[in-house]
């Protein structure tokens, strides 16, 4: 599409979010295969029980979409200040050009929901695991967290990206469940897609939301964080 010039350009802009969904999809078929011969050979090998990975109930699930959410935002907060050393405009722009004209419903299936779920089973589930197999997890989620920040392909998004996919395998390896890390995802991703209109529409209406929604996501994060810390222990958390 670039090569086309101009046109091409527009093409890549206007199509980008379909293609990403698309080669999200298809990603996810041969990934699932390496990931699933990795852990018959972990469990072959005594590095992992043949125990299944944790269940998470509903209101874990909710609870981690929150969680994410929170990550999101404040990893955003945090990407904001120190945004005149990472050119933040530069990739707005770009945002905007790839998401102008297209209907929220399409952007959280292709970018809130598929990304996510092939993105995870990329970095965690296959890069971060094969990691953990030769090093201490506290050295595999750093450098997991750092290929995805460099996957994601401009300073902004890899800053951003870095301590996100950190957090991911954090909680994966505390909660011993691989949609830990999905859910998570997802929620920060589904954040920044409907946060621009939520600041919007608080701001024209109700000021001081933005300060309530603000508490109640580090709350959410807090209650989280401390939860998945009680409920597991080491050894739950080598079954994956």
């Amino acid at each position: 599409m670039q090569l086309l010039g101009e046109g091409g350009t527009e093409a890549y802009y206007n199509n980008a979010i379909l293609l990403t969904g698309l080669t999200g999809l298809i990603t996810m078929i041969p990934c699932l295969y390496f990931y699933k011969k990795d852990r018959r050979a972990r469990i072959a090998g005594g590095l992992v029980t043949g125990q299944k990975p944790n269940r998470l109930s509903i209101g874990e699930c909710g609870l981690i979409l929150v969680m994410g959410a929170g990550f999101a935002q404040f990893a955003n907060m945090f990407v904001n200040m120190i945004g005149s050393f990472l050119n933040a405009e530069e990739y707005q722009e770009t945002m905007s050009q790839l998401t102008d004209g297209k209907s929220m419903f399409f952007l959280i299936v292709c970018m809130g929901i598929i990304a996510p779920l092939a993105e995870e089973i990329v970095f965690r589930w296959l890069i971060y695991l094969r990691l953990r197999d030769y090093m201490r997890s506290g050295e595999a989620i750093v450098i997991s967290g750092l290929f995805f920040g460099i996957y994601h392909g401009n300073l902004v998004q890899g800053v951003y990206a870095s301590i996100l996919g950190c957090l991911f395998a954090y909680f994966l390896e505390q909660t011993g469940s691989l949609w830990t890390s999905v859910l998570l995802h997802m929620g920060a991703n589904i954040w920044s897609l409907v946060l621009p209109e939520l600041a919007a529409w608080l701001l024209d209406r109700y000021p001081m939301g933005i300060a309530v929604m603000l508490v109640l996501l580090l709350t959410g994060m807090c209650a989280g964080i401390s939860y998945f810390r009680n409920r597991t222990d080491t050894e739950q958390r080598r079954i994956i």
